[in-house]
């Protein structure tokens, strides 16, 4: 059926089995956000949209590839060259250490693919252009929290993500599923504290069910510093405050957990269930609902969420600059955002509904759903989720592969939390001053 063969071409085998389900690096959002409003529209300097530009992407992207003939299929006399950095060692410190090095050389992509690079210093260095006045769209039809996430120095914005994807909790059956003794009315919120406690409410079980990856004590500790990664690093000031009580703290609750933070073998028990949610039909894990989910959450009430694999930037050294920022907003369209190639949870909320419509009928026409699921109230449910995800999964490889490596030699007992904080901190401040 050609729905079916939409639906896996969109999602991939890794995730297929979820879709039995039909459910579906940090930076703050700010309250006085700038959004990209309808009114605007590509300014002077970009007002033709015609010739050539190149864009780099560490991935050979098929959404990338697709949209790029789509636009020069309906733009006569223009061409979109896409240029794929991707190693077969994977080699993400590579692509990052080759795109700086063209940009600040005055060389590189007309738009570049910032989602695996810290581009908050090629913005502070002028090598990226604000996206504000160039790019236009109605703020109405998009998860707007998802792309102001994004904005830095006062409101500019630099990249923006084309589609997201994020974690939910609820209460597994040992712990009596939703009706566990706890609130689980909105206000939910899971933390280290929360993790603590029910680990000694229920000391013969598990912590999580998460699915064939499981919730190892190195990806919770991760999961907890990014969720208060702006406490922790500064990037606009270049600071970083890891060397601290909290920070090590933290190490010192999940330590004692490691061994009840592997994988559930069998017959085993866990006290919560993890679902990483792919879009308003997707989950991971067979999930019907969203009813009774919560979030994990930073001190100050922060919901993390990832963002697209292919995150698109301005090259200042852009030639034509017009028709870089016009073929951004292409990708930004309803149209492309429909897209069965484009992974994840787009950013188009028209977009996302009409996927996880077509995820739903496919499936449905194999005989795999429910009787009575109602696909709308889902979609409705999903939307009440996504709109509260405030902060990004920091994905610079530079910074990530330090904290991993740090946390990866504290739980193998390689090194104590106070020298575990005291590395993460030098090489933080080393790599932020460069």
């Amino acid at each position: 059926m050609k729905g079916s063969l939409s639906v896996k071409r969109k999602f991939g085998l890794f995730i297929l089995p979820a879709l039995l389900a039909f459910t579906g690096c940090s930076s703050k959002t700010s309250g006085a956000a700038n959004t990209i409003g309808a009114a605007n529209t590509i300014g002077a300097e970009t007002s033709v949209a015609t010739g050539e530009i190149s864009v780099a992407t560490y991935f050979d992207d098929e959404f990338l590839n697709m949209a790029a003939k789509k636009y020069e299929g309906s733009h006569p006399g223009t061409k979109i060259n896409i240029v794929s950095y991707q190693t077969e060692d994977g080699d993400t410190e590579k692509y990052s250490q080759t795109i700086n090095t063209a940009i600040m050389s005055g060389g590189g992509e007309d738009i570049i693919d910032v989602s695996r690079i810290l581009w908050a210093k090629l913005a502070e260095q002028g090598k990226l252009v604000d996206l504000n006045g160039l790019v236009s769209y109605d703020p109405s039809g998009y998860y707007q929290n998802i792309l102001d996430a994004y904005l830095y120095d006062g409101g500019k914005r630099y990249t923006v993500p084309l589609s997201f994807t994020f974690e939910t909790y609820s209460y597994d059956a040992v712990s009596g599923g939703a009706n566990a003794g706890e609130t689980v009315a909105g206000n939910e919120a899971l933390s280290i504290d929360k993790i603590v406690t029910l680990a000694g409410r229920f000391p013969d079980a598990k912590l999580f069910n998460g699915g064939g990856a499981g919730m190892p004590a190195e990806r919770l500790a991760s999961l907890l510093f990014y969720l208060d990664f702006n406490e922790y690093v500064d990037i606009e000031n270049k600071k970083a405050d890891i060397d601290n009580d909290k920070f090590i703290s933290m190490l010192q609750n999940i330590k004692p957990l490691a061994d009840r933070l592997q994988i559930l073998g069998p017959g085993e028990t866990s006290v919560i269930k993890q679902h990483t949610v792919y879009g308003a039909a997707m989950a991971s894990d067979g999930t019907l609902a969203y009813d009774g989910m919560f979030f994990m959450e930073g001190t100050g009430g922060q919901r993390m969420f990832s963002g697209s694999s292919f995150m698109p930037a301005l090259n200042a050294n852009s030639g034509n600059k017009g028709l870089a920022a016009d073929f951004i907003q292409f990708l930004l369209s309803e149209e492309i955002q429909s897209s069965p190639e484009l992974i994840f949870c787009p950013v188009n909320k028209n977009a996302a509904a009409e996927s996880s419509k077509l995820i739903y009928e496919s499936v449905k026409a194999e005989g795999y759903a429910p009787e009575g699921f109602d696909i709308e109230k889902n979609i409705v449910e999903f939307n009440k989720l996504a709109d509260t995800l405030n902060i990004y999964e920091y994905s610079d490889r530079f910074i990530s592969g330090f904290v991993d490596s740090e946390l990866e030699r504290y739980f193998n007992g390689e090194q104590d939390e106070k020298q575990t904080a005291e590395n993460l901190q030098s090489r933080l401040d080393m790599y932020l001053q460069e």
